[in-house]
C-alpha cells in the first residue's frame, strides 16, 4: 500500500516561520493604520471642539454688539447727542485692547459720537459709504469691511435712529480672530477659518488675518469642510465645523495633519523594532529547538537502523512522529505568549521603575538643602545635588571622590564614623559639624535614612545650615541675661541710694558745724578729718550705685548734648599718654568724615579711660593701645546679625590692644557685673558692665572681638544726630538762700526726712513734714501758704503722683519736685512718674538740692518740667 510521505521537520519550521512573518506584518500595518486612524479621529475630535467653542463665543460677542447697538439706538439719551456732541459718553470693549469701536452717525455719514474719539488731525465721516444708506433704515449686520479709521477689516453692525441717523459698531476681525486662536486654539495650535454663510467669502482667519479678511474663497487653496482638506496656504490639515448662531457663518477650525500623524508614526515605528526583536528572537529559538529536536531524531533514525539490521530495538529509544512534533510547536506558541506576557509586565515595572527615577531626581536635584548620598558600607559619596556642590564650595566630581568623613573636621571623623555605625534607619536633626573648602567650620543638623541607589544600600542625608541660627540664639541668651542682670542692679541701688544720702547728709552737715572749732582745736580738727572720710567713702559709694544704674540704663543723670568723638578723644588723649606709662604706646587714628553724635561726655570720657585701663592691665610688659572713629553705615544684613541695632549711620569708636585676649568664655560673661578675671582684691567687675550701660544709654551698641593671644578690640556704634554739636555748658550759679517760702516736705524715710529738713531750715526755708500721703493732705488743706511741695515718688499710703493731683484740686498754682531712688525711666515705664516731671536722683547733694528747689520757686511753674533734673 502506498502512503504519503510525511513533511520533513525542516518544512515545518519552514511554515512556522512563515507564519511568524505574516502575523507580523499583518499586526505591524494594522497598527499602523489604527495608529493613524486614531490620531486623525482625536485632531478631528480637537477641531469640531474648538470650531464649536469659538462659534459659540462669536455668536455670543457678536449678540452682545448687537444688544449694545440696539440699546443705544433706543436709547432716549443717545437722542440728545445730536444736539450736544460734548455730551458723548459711549465706551466699547470685548476684553482686548483693540476690539473695535461704537459711533453714532447722522444720515449723511458724519460721525455725532464715538468710544474712540478721534485724533486731533483725524477726520472722522463715513460719508459715500456703501452701508450708510441701507444702515440708516434697518438693523444689519455686514462683513467683512474696512474700518475707515483703523484701515483694518471688520463686522459692521448697524440699527437706524428714527429720523436722526444711526448707531453702528465696527468689530475688529484682526482681534476677534486672534482672541478665537489663543482661547481654542490648544496644545494643536488650530488654524481657524470663517466664511460668510454661503461659503464664498473670508471673513476672517487665524493666523494672519490682516491679509485674508475679505478675500474671496476661491483666492486661496481652502479645499475644508468636516474632514479632511487643506487651508488657504495649501497645508493639509484635518478640519471640523460649526455655524455661528444667529449669523449663518462657518467656522472652520483645522489641526495640521503632518503634526498629527507624527505621534502615531513614532509609536507604530516603536512597535515594528519590538516586533522585529520578536521576530529575531523566534528565529533564534526556533533554530535552537530545530537543533534540538533534529539530533535526537538523528540518534533515532540510527537506532532504528541498528535495530533494523540487528533486529534489536533498544527500550529507551523511543519513536515518535508528527503528534509528538506538534505537542512540541504547540507548547512552543504557549511559551511565546507566556515570554509576551512575561515582557508586558516587566516594560509595566521598568516604566514605573523609570517614573519613581523621575520624580526622585526632581526632588532631589531641585531641592534647596544640601543633600548627598552615601554609601553605609565604604562612607563614600555617590550622589550630591546642585544645593550640596554650592555649600560646600567644591565641584561634583571632587565631592564624589570623598568620603563623608572628608566633610566633616578632622576631629570629628571618629566620631561620625562610630555614629553612622549605630545609626537607626531614620535619623533626624543630628547635630554634626561641616568643613567647607575655606575652611570654614559649619554648625548643622543632619536628617538622613536608608534607601538604595544603582544597587546597592545608601543612607540620604539633608543637610540643615543652623550656624547662624546658634550664632543669634547665643547672642539673644546673652542679651537676656545682661537685662536681667541690669534690672537687679537697679533695684540694688534703689536701696542703697537711701542709706548714703542719709549718711553723706548728716556727715557733710556735722563737718561743716566743726569746721570752725577744728581750725582752733585739734581735737574737732581729729573729728573734722574723720567726717570727711566718711563724706568721701559715702561719695565713693554713691559712684558705685551710679556706675550699677549705667549698666541698668535706668540712670537719667547722663546730661546727653551732641558732641563730636574727635573732640572726645583728643581731650582724653591727653591724659592717657600721662597714665597709661612708657611701655605703652598710645596711637590715635580720628576719621575725617566726624558726624555728631548724642551722649554725655563725661561717660564717654569714662568709657574710653575703663577700656584704657582695662587694655593696660591685660599687656603687662608693653603694648600698643590703638583708638579709632569712623563713620559708618549699618545695613539690614548687619542689624539682623546684632540684636537691638537698627539701620542707620553710626559713629564707630573702637579700642584695641595687643594684650592677651580672652577665650570664648570670658567673652560672652565679660560685661555682666561683678564678673572679672583679676585678682581678688583687684578689681570690682563694672568697668565693662558701666561701659555696656553706658553705650546702650546713649541709644548705641556695644561690640568686644577677642581672640587669645590675639589681643581685644572693644567697640562703640552710636547713632548719627542731626543736631550741632556744641561747647559744653559752663559751672553752675551760685545757690541763693531762701527768704522764707514754705516748703511741703513729704518723705517716709524718718532719717533721710529729718535731713531734708534740716537742710531746708538752715538755708532760709520754712518745711512743713508729712510721713504718709494722708499727713500731707491734711498739712495742705490746713496750711495758710505753700509754695513748693517736695516728695518721695513712692509712699506708704498712696503713690506721689496720685496724692499731688489730689494736692492740686485745692492748690492748683503749687510747684512740684519729686525725689526718688529710682531712675526716672524705671517709674515712667511702671507709669508712676508724670511725663516732663522734675525728678531729683537719690542720694542728693545739699547743694543741688538748694538749688533745684531755689531754681524751682524762681521760674514759678505751676505744671510739671519738660527736663527732669538728675544732677
Amino acid at each position: 500500500m502506498l502512503t504519503k510521505s510525511p513533511m520533513p521537520l525542516r518544512s515545518y519550521l519552514g511554515a512556522l516561520l512563515a507564519l511568524f512573518v505574516l502575523a507580523a506584518t499583518v499586526a505591524l500595518g494594522f497598527g499602523w493604520e489604527s495608529a493613524e486612524r486614531d490620531s486623525l479621529s482625536a485632531a478631528r475630535a480637537d477641531a469640531e471642539f474648538g470650531a464649536g467653542k469659538a462659534a459659540e463665543q462669536l455668536g455670543r460677542s457678536l449678540a452682545g454688539v448687537r444688544s449694545s447697538v440696539d440699546a443705544v439706538a433706543t436709547s432716549p439719551g443717545a437722542a440728545s447727542v445730536f444736539d450736544e456732541p460734548d455730551d458723548c459718553r459711549l465706551s466699547f470693549s470685548l476684553g482686548g485692547p483693540q476690539d473695535g469701536h461704537l459711533d453714532v452717525v447722522r444720515g449723511d455719514g458724519s460721525v455725532v459720537c464715538s468710544s474712540q474719539p478721534p485724533g486731533e488731525d483725524e477726520a472722522v465721516a463715513y460719508q459715500g459709504a456703501s452701508w450708510v444708506a441701507d444702515a440708516s433704515r434697518t438693523p444689519g449686520t455686514v462683513g467683512p469691511v474696512t474700518d475707515d479709521r483703523t484701515g483694518r477689516p471688520a463686522v459692521l453692525l448697524t440699527a437706524p435712529m428714527a429720523g436722526r441717523g444711526m448707531v453702528v459698531a465696527f468689530v475688529d476681525l484682526i482681534g476677534l480672530a486672534a482672541a478665537a486662536g489663543g482661547t481654542f486654539g490648544g496644545a494643536r495650535g488650530l488654524e481657524f477659518l470663517l466664511t460668510s454663510g454661503d461659503g464664498t467669502t473670508i471673513v476672517t482667519r487665524w493666523p494672519d488675518a490682516g491679509r485674508w479678511a475679505g478675500t474671496a474663497v476661491r483666492a486661496g487653496r481652502f479645499t475644508g469642510g468636516s474632514g479632511a482638506g487643506t487651508d488657504v496656504a495649501g497645508l493639509r490639515r484635518v478640519y471640523g465645523s460649526s455655524t455661528v448662531p444667529g449669523l449663518g457663518w462657518q467656522v472652520y477650525a483645522g489641526a495640521d495633519r503632518s503634526a498629527a500623524l507624527a505621534a502615531a508614526h513614532r509609536l507604530a515605528r516603536r512597535q515594528a523594532g519590538i516586533t522585529a526583536v520578536g521576530l529575531l528572537a523566534g528565529l533564534l529559538a526556533t533554530l535552537l529547538v530545530y537543533r534540538r529536536i533534529t539530533r535526537p531524531i538523528g540518534r533515532l533514525r540510527t537506532a532504528v537502523r541498528a535495530a533494523a539490521t540487528s533486529g534489536h530495538l533498544e527500550p529507551a529509544v523511543t519513536v515518535t512522529g508528527p503528534r509528538e512534533v506538534s505537542d512540541l510547536g504547540a507548547e512552543f506558541a504557549g511559551l511565546l505568549a507566556a515570554v509576551d506576557r512575561e515582557l508586558g509586565e516587566r516594560r509595566r515595572a521598568e516604566e514605573l521603575a523609570r517614573e519613581h527615577e523621575r520624580n526622585y531626581r526632581q526632588l532631589f536635584d531641585a531641592n534647596p538643602y544640601p543633600i548627598y548620598l552615601f554609601d553605609v558600607e565604604t562612607l563614600a559619596v555617590v550622589a550630591v545635588n546642585d544645593a550640596a556642590v554650592h555649600y560646600f564650595g567644591l565641584d561634583r566630581e571632587a565631592l564624589l571622590s570623598a568620603v563623608v568623613t572628608d566633610l566633616c573636621p578632622a576631629d570629628d571623623a571618629a566620631a561620625v564614623r562610630k555614629e553612622l555605625a549605630a545609626a537607626a534607619p531614620v535619623e533626624r536633626c543630628r547635630a554634626r559639624r561641616h568643613r567647607k573648602h575655606d575652611g570654614r567650620v559649619t554648625e548643622v543638623e543632619v536628617t538622613s535614612h536608608l534607601t538604595t541607589f544603582a544597587g546597592r544600600t545608601v543612607r540620604c542625608a539633608v543637610v540643615d545650615d543652623v550656624t547662624e541660627r546658634h550664632h543669634l540664639r547665643r547672642r539673644l541668651r546673652q542679651s537676656e541675661r545682661l537685662e536681667s542682670l541690669g534690672q537687679l542692679a537697679g533695684g540694688i541701688a534703689h536701696d542703697f541710694n537711701n542709706l548714703l544720702g542719709i549718711i553723706n547728709g548728716y556727715a557733710g552737715m556735722s563737718a561743716a558745724d566743726v569746721e570752725e572749732l577744728a581750725a582752733r582745736d585739734p581735737t574737732w580738727a581729729r573729728l573734722h578729718d574723720d567726717l570727711l572720710q566718711i563724706v568721701a567713702a559715702g561719695d565713693r559709694a554713691a559712684g558705685l550705685t551710679r556706675q550699677l544704674l549705667a549698666f541698668a540704663r535706668a540712670d537719667t543723670v547722663a546730661e546727653l548734648t551732641a558732641l563730636d568723638l574727635n573732640d572726645v578723644v583728643a581731650d582724653v588723649e591727653k591724659l592717657l599718654r600721662r597714665t597709661l606709662g612708657e611701655d605703652i604706646t598710645l596711637i590715635t587714628r580720628l576719621t575725617e568724615e566726624s558726624a555728631p553724635v548724642l551722649a554725655d561726655v563725661g561717660r564717654l570720657e569714662q568709657v574710653l579711660v575703663n577700656v584704657a585701663v582695662n587694655a593696660r592691665d591685660a599687656m603687662p610688659n608693653g603694648g600698643t593701645l590703638t583708638i579709632d572713629t569712623d563713620a559708618v553705615t549699618v545695613d539690614e544684613h548687619y542689624a539682623a546679625q546684632h540684636p537691638g541695632v537698627r539701620t542707620g549711620r553710626y559713629m564707630r569708636l573702637a579700642v584695641s590692644d595687643t594684650g592677651t585676649g580672652m577665650d570664648q568664655e570670658t567673652r560672652e560673661r565679660a560685661f555682666e557685673p561683678f564678673f572679672t578675671t583679676k585678682p581678688k582684691g583687684q578689681g570690682t567687675g563694672l568697668g565693662l558692665a558701666t561701659i555696656y550701660g553706658i553705650i546702650a544709654q546713649a541709644g548705641g551698641h556695644a561690640q568686644l572681638y577677642s581672640e587669645l593671644g590675639h589681643g581685644t578690640t572693644i567697640a562703640a556704634l552710636l547713632p548719627v544726630t542731626e543736631l550741632h554739636a556744641g561747647p559744653a555748658a559752663g559751672p553752675s550759679a551760685r545757690v541763693r538762700p531762701g527768704a522764707g517760702e514754705t516748703i511741703l516736705l513729704v518723705e517716709d524715710d524718718e532719717g533721710l526726712r529729718a535731713l531734708t529738713e534740716r537742710v531746708l531750715d538752715r538755708n532760709g526755708y520754712r518745711v512743713r513734714s508729712a510721713r504718709t500721703a494722708a499727713e500731707a493732705l491734711t498739712l495742705a488743706a490746713t496750711a495758710d501758704v505753700l509754695d513748693l511741695l517736695l516728695t518721695d515718688v513712692v509712699l506708704p499710703d498712696m503713690h506721689g503722683p496720685d496724692m499731688v493731683t489730689a494736692v492740686h484740686r485745692d492748690l492748683p498754682g503749687l510747684r512740684v519736685v519729686y525725689m526718688s531712688g529710682y531712675a526716672e525711666s524705671i517709674l515712667a515705664a511702671r507709669g508712676t512718674l508724670p511725663t516732663g516731671a522734675v525728678l531729683l536722683q537719690k542720694p542728693v547733694s545739699a547743694q543741688h538740692l538748694l538749688t533745684v528747689v531755689a531754681r524751682e520757686l524762681r521760674t514759678g511753674r505751676a505744671t510739671p518740667s519738660a527736663v527732669v533734673d538728675g544732677r
